[in-house]
């Protein structure tokens, strides 16, 4: 009895282990960001990483400013407002905050390059 129980279970353990999710590496970003998730320290930037929606915002408010940038005839300006955005942003502690604060944001630089 003891030996069959050996046997079932090493008949048994692929079944097991194929049946288990595959682990998801966390060394890794689940999404694209504008910035290096792996070098992200604060609970805001992990955030961003990790909501799929909030990361697409990120990139999209990024190529804005690039635009922006490359657009004014005063870039300084621009890069005033983003410093003034992102300490406002920093003050977010939830994805709902994140979310309107990058919605604002690009509705900003929407100005910029519209």
């Amino acid at each position: 009895m003891f030996r069959g129980a050996i046997v079932a279970g090493l008949l048994l353990s692929p079944l097991v282990a194929a049946a288990q999710p595959a682990a998801v590496p966390q060394d890794r970003p689940p999404f694209k960001t504008s910035f290096d998730c792996a070098k992200a320290t604060s609970n805001l930037l992990r955030m961003v990483c990790n909501d799929k929606a909030l990361a697409a915002l990120d990139l999209q408010a990024a190529a804005l400013l690039k635009r922006a940038r490359a657009k004014a005839t005063t870039p300084d300006a621009v890069n005033e407002e983003q410093d003034l955005w992102l300490s406002q942003r920093a003050s977010c502690r939830s994805a709902a905050c994140l979310s309107r604060a990058y919605r604002d944001r690009i509705a900003q630089l929407h100005a910029w390059v519209d």
